[in-house]
């Protein structure tokens, strides 16, 4: 019967020390955190994820002189959605209710267009933070099917 009793008991204070309180983990993901990644044939693609104390977050896509005679710093597309998140321990669920984007393409002037829309982001989004890195894990549908996809943050100075 201890033994039986000792096994609850440490498997209770494992459990619990490995639990993390939503709000200790949503307050470890507030910031600004950015990435980058080379676009084909040419330019770029910054990435800035904002989270906010109020549970708001941004994700704010940038893409610069991807087209031809733009010079590699011009700004040449943007995606900016917004929306709330949530945390759970290693969780993040965040659903975006506005998106503005704009494109060079339709010319220099040209206006943004704005969506109020119902979607989610990160689906089945889970989070790491080590050190000034954030690594997010969530599920993608580029084609036909589910893709695990991973992306990689640098915390913003």
């Amino acid at each position: 019967m201890n033994r039986i009793l000792s096994v609850l008991c440490l498997t209770f204070v494992a459990g619990a020390a490995s639990c993390t309180n939503a709000t200790d983990s949503q307050a470890t993901l507030v910031g600004d955190w950015v990435s980058q990644e080379s676009l084909s044939p040419r330019g770029y693609l910054t990435t800035q994820l904002t989270f906010r104390t109020d549970g708001t977050f941004t994700n704010a896509g940038r893409m610069f002189g991807c087209y031809p005679g733009q010079a590699a710093n011009d700004l040449c597309a943007y995606t900016i959605a917004s929306g709330t998140f949530t945390t759970d321990g290693d969780g993040l669920a965040a659903n975006v209710n506005r998106v503005v984007t704009w494109d060079r393409f339709y010319g220099a002037s040209s206006p943004e267009t704005v969506q109020n829309v119902n979607r989610t982001a990160f689906n089945e989004g889970r989070f790491q933070i080590a050190g000034r890195t954030l690594t997010l894990h969530f599920l993608t549908y580029p084609a036909d099917a589910l893709e695990p996809t991973t992306k990689v943050f640098v915390r913003a100075e």
